[in-house]
């Protein structure tokens, strides 16, 4: 199993009461809305991924995809409410994303609340709304989608992480399968209609933007299944006290390649045995439901999960992992654990494994 990440391409945010006005360069977007006495604002987040890998991985079939979940980190939000969900449609019109920040760089370059692009005045609606399309409630103002392949995501006394399921979203940008094909013009994270249209106030929800300068810019995750199990002539690991290592592991990978690590399993004290062979040297294989985990090591944040896609492979020579780097955060540090499930109970394994991921 492994994971392979898309990173935003453009985003913005736009604004009932700032409606010609372009945040494609704010490091911040919003999803709100709010009541400044009796002035309703509403703001909603657009964001657009390339997906041209994984359309052409469907063509190839190197690479499947069972999970695709969208990343989008909280920032200093405001006065939300306890129980809410957000919801994620994709779009249905271009638009681009501009050049203005929400109070400094004053621009109508770009996306903004009445217009698909400010400064040509390209209206969202031009006409009609198409079939299959929306716009509630501003008649085409704040952005129209599809109605179809819609996501969404509910938060419960919970903080407001986005990490939502959009796999038919991204599986309908890849094969064009509605509306005889529809474009990839990106999604819109907004409140419901009901929560647009109320007279309550749900406060700011601010996410960082692809212009941060975190490691926090919009992802979509995707898990997708290339493991392998095959032991060959080796024997199992089923001793409690294990020494788990990687054989081949660097101090630093180039962003955009595609690592495989060798992994070294052994009893942590082997018995002493009758043999020319030396016991430390002697590698068996791991149990089927093996997991590696990788954390970014300065913030301590998961960025691959244990999970069915993170799953250790194995052939004659042992065990392994394979990494895709595509879109990974250059400049920083990364560790590596490991979890082994038997009968119902999980040993976690840690030996400050670590590698950089540095610029071409």
């Amino acid at each position: 199993m492994a994971y392979y990440f898309l990173t935003a391409s453009k985003d913005a945010a736009v604004y009932l009461q700032q409606p010609n006005q372009n945040t494609g360069l704010d490091e911040i977007l919003e999803v709100s809305k709010v009541y400044y006495g009796n002035i309703k604002d509403i703001s909603r987040s657009f964001i657009k991924f390339d997906v041209g890998f994984l359309s052409a991985s469907l063509t190839n079939t190197s690479l499947g995809m069972q999970q695709a979940t969208l990343l989008l980190k909280q920032t200093k939000s405001e006065e939300i409410p306890l129980q809410y969900t957000l919801y994620a449609y994709k779009v249905s019109g271009s638009w681009e994303m501009g050049i203005g920040t929400r109070f400094d760089n004053i621009s109508t370059q770009g996306i903004t609340w009445n217009y698909r692009e400010g400064d040509s005045k390209l209206d969202w609606l031009e006409n009609t709304l198409a079939a299959g399309t929306d716009a509630n409630p501003n008649n085409g103002q704040g952005g129209t989608w599809w109605i179809a392949n819609a996501a969404s995501q509910s938060f419960d006394y919970q903080t407001a992480d986005i990490e939502m399921d959009i796999k038919e979203m991204l599986k309908s940008w890849m094969s064009g399968s509605i509306n005889g094909g529809t474009p990839n013009d990106g999604l819109v994270v907004r409140h419901s209609d009901s929560f647009e249209n109320d007279t309550k106030d749900y406060g700011k929800l601010k996410f960082f933007s692809k212009e941060t300068n975190t490691i926090y810019e919009p992802k979509i995750r995707v898990g997708y299944n290339d493991q392998t199990f095959s032991t060959g002539s080796l024997l199992p690991l089923t001793t409690d006290d294990k020494k788990i290592g990687i054989v081949n592991l660097k101090s630093e990978y180039k962003i955009g390649t595609i690592v495989k690590l060798k992994l070294f399993a052994r009893e942590l004290f082997p018995l002493k045995t009758f043999t020319n062979s030396f016991s430390y040297n002697t590698s068996k294989y791991l149990p089927q439901t093996s997991y590696y985990q990788i954390k970014d090591f300065a913030s301590d944040d998961i960025i691959i999960p244990f999970s069915d896609y993170s799953k250790i492979s194995c052939n004659s020579e042992g065990n392994f992992i394979n990494l895709n780097l595509s879109n990974w955060k250059d400049g920083r540090v990364y560790k590596i654990e490991f979890r082994i499930d038997n009968d119902g109970v999980s040993d976690y394994y840690d030996d400050e494994l670590t590698f950089s991921v540095v610029k071409n």
